[in-house]
């Protein structure tokens, strides 16, 4: 689990019932049977779009809704400027997706990332699988495709570095090092590895084994090409680097260049056939059940304020995504994540995710940003979700 992720804790069925009861007395149920429906128009056949207003709440919400027995459609994610280190607006995002053989019709902002400035800015929370290759490994939510199949469940990382003496070093990937991690950086990341005074491992293939881009659940024999102290090691695609925290160094003098050190990078789920992946959470819909959360997140009013939101969620049939603006009293004042959670499975979600939300929350449609962001304009981001169509099958249709 990352150092710097937002951590989302378990509840408890008392806090929920006292949730439940404050969501009574401030405004009724959670959603009323007399709350407009969704009315959906088609923006090319196979996906859908609605905008939503409920102006006694007041919100306002977007939702793009895919068919999912379409084969010309695919969800893919992308990274803002193309890697970890750096931000981009989800407009520029979606019009990265390469325009040679599909073309980005919907898209929502992603996973929560570490936004301050620094070397690491734009580091996922979690989970990212780009192309079938492993970006950033998972935290605690994680939602995959892989072969025209969705899930969505928690994920966690076995990731680990072998010793030629047979010892083992649990890792992150394309993350902020401390003194008592390692972390393995592939080209995905950036520039340089940004670890100034850290140890690194210049590692490269070993023969022809299976080398990068990196997979899930793979495990990968390297041959150590150099050794260094100084840190901020540059990163050319055909190298990957193990950085080591100073409380961990005790086994550099078992590694010499030309020393061969096996790498797994192991998940609790098997991921090796997924072509896209995002973390997020909490989970909202499981099962076609609302989810209940945790006391101490419900005592300190984490889950009470509504704020802008965004979710996915699938059934058999549909896969949706949802945009709620917020913080504007005189649009939308954003959702609970109570609100949501109904939202979400009156939309027939038997499971559903949040994202990001807050100032992140953006919703793209065929080239132009739908929603009001609170920010009053895009926020760079560190990552989306994108719907994207064959540009062969677009120009049939």
């Amino acid at each position: 689990m990352k150092a710097n992720s937002l951590m989302l804790r378990r509840s408890h069925g008392r806090a929920w019932r006292n949730l439940v009861c404050w969501l009574v007395l401030v405004g009724g149920p959670v959603w009323a049977k007399s709350d407009p429906a969704p009315h959906f128009s088609s923006v090319v056949p196979g996906l859908d779009y609605a905008h939503l207003r409920v102006t006694n709440r007041p919100w306002s919400v977007h939702i793009a809704r895919l068919d999912r027995a379409r084969p010309d459609f695919e969800l893919v994610t992308t990274l803002g400027q193309g890697h970890i280190q750096g931000l981009s607006p989800l407009s520029e995002q979606a019009a990265s997706v390469p325009a040679n053989s599909s073309r980005a019709i919907a898209a929502v902002n992603g996973d929560f990332f570490l936004i301050q400035p620094g070397p690491y800015q734009g580091d996922p929370k979690g989970l990212q699988i780009i192309n079938g290759e492993l970006v950033s490994a998972p935290d605690q939510l994680s939602f995959w495709a892989e072969c025209r199949q969705l899930h969505l469940e928690a994920v966690a990382s076995r990731m680990a570095l072998t010793w030629p003496d047979g010892a083992k070093t649990s890792f992150g990937l394309n993350e902020t090092p401390r003194a008592n991690s390692a972390v393995l950086f592939t080209p995905s990341f950036g520039g340089s590895t940004r670890a100034t005074n850290f140890v690194e491992l210049v590692l490269e293939r070993l023969d022809d084994k299976p080398w990068l881009p990196l997979r899930a659940n793979q495990t990968l024999r390297a041959r150590v090409r150099s050794v260094t102290a100084c840190g901020d090691t540059p990163l050319t695609p055909d190298i990957a680097v193990f950085t080591l925290g100073a409380r961990l160094t005790n086994r550099l003098a078992l590694v010499q260049p030309g020393a061969v050190l096996q790498l797994s990078t192991a998940l609790s789920k098997d991921l090796t056939r997924a072509s896209a992946a995002i973390d997020g959470g909490p989970m909202l819909v499981h099962l076609g059940r609302e989810q209940h959360w945790p006391g101490e997140k419900a005592a300190n009013g984490y889950l009470l304020p509504r704020h802008p939101r965004t979710a996915i969620g699938f059934n058999s049939r549909y896969f949706f995504m949802v945009e709620v603006d917020g913080r504007q009293k005189d649009l939308s004042m954003g959702m609970s994540f109570a609100e949501l959670a109904a939202f979400m499975k009156r939309l027939g979600c038997t499971e559903a995710m949040n994202l990001d939300g807050g100032g992140s929350a953006t919703f793209w449609l065929d080239g132009r940003i739908m929603n009001s962001p609170s920010d009053k304009h895009e926020r760079p981001l560190a990552n989306a979700l994108v719907i994207v169509q064959s540009v062969r099958s677009r120009g049939a249709n």
